[in-house]
């Protein structure tokens, strides 16, 4: 999670070498296996892990990583269930070695991958100063801001000119999380402002700090959840998002990278729930864990496709008489279910973001509605043209088309309407409203689909 210097050695790997490493492994040729891994960068190695290699043949690459001191580096580009599998198969004393070079918080996140009854063991290997590091962040919420932070960033007293910050700057460490920003801190750590690193080094010598630095920056508690840290990034357009407890001391910052990651999560999170997905689901979960993640949500959308078919079995006579109709169901519910699918995710984003109020829900409501009422006119003609043309029977297709055209229109102005309303809903409900929003919104445009286009056939045709 910390910024790292680039591997100026390392190259991008291609599949060739990615089976070709693969292979050496197969074979136990560890010396040659070594040398082809020396020259890959550590995220390209990570991809190793996922090409199935067998319980041997990962032992033995992380043996190599361990011998070339990249242990720590690669594991942590894992994806978290593919991590938590490898480091299970490690002791005691080996995920010691990888936490001693990482700092805490990329340590703490592998530690959040083994079972609790671990840390205590793994942290007693540990030197007392890295240890107590690690022990501090675990003393704040699980996702909070303080457990996010990094301790490594440069500081400044506010009495300073410019070239006398920028040479207590040079005596601070090199190895720092937050190469963005020079924070303006009191003698008791308070926070008192923020200075770009560009605008330091570019102004005049002679400048002081206290006109340089912009006050009362943006920050967060340290019990606050990241998220919120990330989205005053995103609002903000800054790099790096300052901690604070409750007197307003600087306790450590966020850092670019894990924003971003926090960022990603996020977008991660409302894709699979729209879906109906577990957060932690990815293309390594092992098939009874996905099992159980999946089902319920599958057995909800059984039930909600037997409320379709109900609707679907009470005009069995109507599809009797007028065969036609049945090339058409598809048709309109598809058509509602892709209109709803695009509102929902337009609005459900827009709600991550921040960016709806009570009035803008309002206005985002009649938008995605409308748009709905109009591409489902254009689509209901198109439809409609097409049913009159195919239509074996002269004397219905006109009332076909008709019916066709009208189902459409209603359909997706109503597909329209639930994909922004059920998100806006479950907000105001206090629910998350990614939550399985697809599944629902699926049901409601294939019920009311069908029982618009065999209602008003049975009204019309019959």
């Amino acid at each position: 999670m910390g910024n790292r210097e680039p591997e100026r050695s390392s190259v991008a790997i291609t599949p060739t070498q990615l089976n070709y490493i693969r292979k050496l492994l197969a074979q136990k040729a560890s010396g040659r296996a070594a040398v082809a891994i020396s020259k890959i960068h550590p995220a390209d190695i990570a991809e190793l892990f996922s090409v199935s290699l067998t319980p041997a043949e990962t032992r033995m690459l992380v043996d190599l990583l361990f011998s070339q001191l990249k242990a720590g580096v690669v594991l942590a580009q894992l994806p978290d269930s593919l991590l938590t599998e490898v480091l299970d198969d490690l002791d005691d004393a080996s995920i010691a070695r990888i936490l001693k070079r990482q700092d805490p918080n990329d340590a703490l996140q592998f530690l959040s991958q083994l079972d609790p009854d671990r840390h205590d063991s793994i942290l007693k290997l540990l030197p007392e100063s890295i240890r107590y590091r690690i022990e501090q962040l675990m003393i704040y919420p699980e996702d909070s801001a303080g457990q996010c932070m990094a301790s490594s960033y440069m500081s400044i007293l506010p009495d300073l000119t410019a070239n006398e910050a920028v040479e207590q700057i040079r005596s601070q460490s090199e190895d720092v999380d937050v190469p963005f920003y020079v924070y303006v801190v009191a003698d008791d750590r308070m926070l008192l402002g923020v200075v770009p690193l560009r605008r330091l080094v570019t102004c005049p010598q002679d400048t002081p700090i206290r006109e340089l630095m912009v006050d009362d920056p943006f920050t967060v508690d340290t019990d606050d959840d990241v998220e919120e840290a990330a989205a005053i990034a995103r609002k903000y357009d800054i790099m790096a998002v300052p901690v604070v407890d409750g007197s307003h001391h600087l306790m450590g910052v966020i850092p670019g990278d894990s924003l971003f990651e926090v960022m990603e999560k996020e977008a991660t999170e409302d894709m699979y729930r729209m879906a109906g997905l577990s957060d932690e689901d990815s293309v390594f979960t092992p098939v009874p864990t996905a099992f159980r993640q999946r089902f319920p949500w599958i057995l909800v959308n059984l039930v909600t496709a037997f409320v379709a078919s109900t609707v679907v079995r009470m005009f069995e006579g109507t599809i009797a008489q007028f065969a036609a109709l049945a090339a058409f169901m598809p048709v309109v519910a598809g058509m509602g279910g892709n209109i709803g699918n695009q509102s929902l995710v337009v609005i459900t984003r827009a709600i991550a973001l921040g960016e709806l109020d009570f009035s803008s829900a309002r206005k985002a409501l009649f938008k995605e509605s409308s748009l709905g009422l109009l591409m489902g006119l254009v689509a209901g003609l198109v439809a409609a043209a097409v049913a009159w043309l195919s239509s074996g029977d002269p004397s219905r297709s006109f009332q076909l088309g008709i019916v066709i055209l009208v189902s459409m229109v209603a359909n997706m102005w109503l597909a329209g309407l639930l994909g922004a309303g059920i998100p806006l809903t479950l907000r105001a409900m206090g629910r998350d409203p990614a939550l399985g929003s697809n599944i629902l919104l699926t049901a409601c445009t294939d019920s009311i689909g069908y029982l618009l286009l065999l209602g008003l056939a049975m009204l019309v045709i019959t």
